[in-house]
């Protein structure tokens, strides 16, 4: 029988020369190399972090295997009663679902459920609950959590008052709905019907108002909430500074004379406001001491802040025969001779008020006279001045060259 000649496996060699000898026989390389490369295939691929695979991002039909049981509650640690049975198709149809460009799964919110069971409750009551997740917003919503945490509502939270609004209040928590106005499947009323959760008479009084009534005609240049209360940094309507910028805040409408002339409505309205005495008081103040209060009349103290009328409507403020219990807010010896001589905000002209028209006129040509004949009589004496002034130089120039033309011959008669 012939003998095979086997040639050592690289770094046999040395594992023989490295190894001790001993009275137990070494393994045979045939049981060795397997073991080897079981070993190293370890460290390069399973050991070494670097070459580990991430675990897939839990679906949301993975979290709604359990989630869609119809009434699945849960017992908080205030002994409340949570639902958290959730509509798959609520949630699929929201703004954060398959048709946003960048869709949310469950655990981009829920970041600290892991396994199942998920483990304690973290939060004392549900509505700590409900505070602890509006703070996941802030992760992709930045600017607007910038913005809301100086708001009216921040400050009420950090006051300790936990029924003030946050994200999921107003925006929801699944059932996420497009909040962008140019976005066309906004539905404008729903922002009453939000903002009505909390504030149910305010938004009650809006949906009287001839704002809220267009509105509901399906009116998309009307105001509603966050027209005057921007929806994420809401500003304390009761300061001083809020009531003395209001008057602009209106005007953002009513001094647009393109928006205005598709109702047939003046720009008048802002305009003989701002330049009567209330407005041009208000407009002091605003530009010099904001803060500071002031009794001048802003929109809201006639017309409402949220219950805003037509003039012509018999419960409206401004109307004419509620117009003297309306000026004796602020002037109390108002009869109905003082409303009498109130123009409303309309200019003067021949057809309504031809009184005042022709004393406005009056002026209007008295003054200008009056100030052109004074320029004018001011310019004739300056131009008088100068005439004389300049006849008094041209003598004394004459005087002194006869004086120097004199003198030379008086001296001549002398020496001789």
């Amino acid at each position: 029988m012939r003998k095979v000649n086997r040639k050592p496996i690289l770094g046999i060699r040395y594992l023989k020369l490295v190894l001790p000898k001993t009275k137990y026989p070494i393994p045979s390389i045939h049981y060795l190399a397997p073991a080897i490369l079981l070993a190293l295939a370890y460290f390069f691929v399973l050991a070494t972090p670097t070459f580990a695979q991430e675990a897939p991002p839990i679906s949301n039909d993975q979290c709604l295997l359990c989630h869609s049981e119809p009434d699945l509650t849960m017992v908080l640690p205030s002994n409340e009663v949570m639902v958290v049975t959730i509509d798959g198709n609520v949630l699929h149809d929201s703004v954060h679902g398959i048709g946003a460009e960048e869709p949310l799964n469950c655990v981009d919110c829920h970041n600290d459920k892991a396994g199942y069971p998920h483990g304690d409750f973290p939060a004392s009551d549900y509505r700590a609950w409900q505070l602890q997740m509006a703070q996941v917003c802030g992760n992709c919503h930045e600017e607007q959590a910038v913005d809301e945490q100086d708001s009216m509502h921040a400050r009420h939270l950090a006051a300790g008052r936990s029924e003030a609004a946050t994200c999921t209040d107003c925006h929801g928590a699944h059932d996420v709905d497009w909040a962008n106005p140019e976005n066309g499947a906004v539905d404008r009323a729903a922002q009453v019907d939000a903002c009505g959760a909390c504030h149910s008479d305010i938004a009650d009084e809006y949906r009287q108002s001839i704002h809220g009534q267009a509105l509901a005609e399906g009116n998309e240049d009307v105001p509603t909430c966050s027209s005057c209360h921007p929806a994420h940094h809401i500003e304390d309507p009761q300061s001083a500074a809020f009531r003395l910028a209001s008057p602009e805040l209106c005007g953002q409408c009513h001094a647009d004379e393109e928006l205005m002339s598709e109702y047939d409505i003046s720009t008048d309205v802002f305009d003989t406001y701002v330049s009567d005495f209330h407005g041009t008081t208000v407009q002091i103040f605003e530009n010099t001491h904001s803060g500071e209060a002031t009794n001048k009349a802003v929109c809201s103290d006639c017309h409402g802040a949220h219950l805003i009328l037509p003039p012509t409507d018999e419960n409206s403020s401004v109307m004419q025969a509620n117009l003297t219990e309306t000026c004796q807010r602020c002037h109390p010896d108002a009869n109905e001779s003082f409303t009498a001589s109130w123009m409303g905000h309309y200019r003067p002209d021949w057809e309504k008020f031809p009184l005042v028209t022709t004393v406005d006129w009056f002026y209007k040509i008295l003054i200008p006279s009056v100030l052109g004949f004074f320029v004018v009589y001011i310019g004739l004496d300056i131009g008088r001045t100068w005439l004389e002034r300049s006849r008094r130089r041209r003598e004394w120039r004459r005087s002194r060259r006869k004086q120097q033309v004199e003198k030379p011959k008086e001296v001549n008669d002398e020496r001789e």
